[in-house]
């Protein structure tokens, strides 16, 4: 398993911090999802031998075009 920071872009409030949580977290290969409105920060914590960091991104986009990420840190 590995932990990554995304920055998030384009959340307005808790509700769309909740949602980018759903939508990773029914990702395979996603363990959990903890996403911050606060900090504007998801931390993930996925198998990197089933998903891509370019995958979480694209799963975060697809929920809105409003939303963007990008890798802050990876552990």
């Amino acid at each position: 398993m590995k932990t990554i920071k995304l920055n998030i872009f384009g959340m307005h409030c808790t509700s769309c911090a909740m949602n980018i949580d759903g939508e990773l977290e029914d990702t395979p290969g996603v363990k959990c999802a903890n996403t911050n409105y606060a900090k504007q920060v998801a931390e993930v914590t996925f198998d990197p031998e089933k998903i891509a960091a370019a995958s979480l991104i694209l799963a975060i986009k697809s929920l809105d075009d409003k939303y963007d990420a990008k890798v802050a840190a990876e552990e």
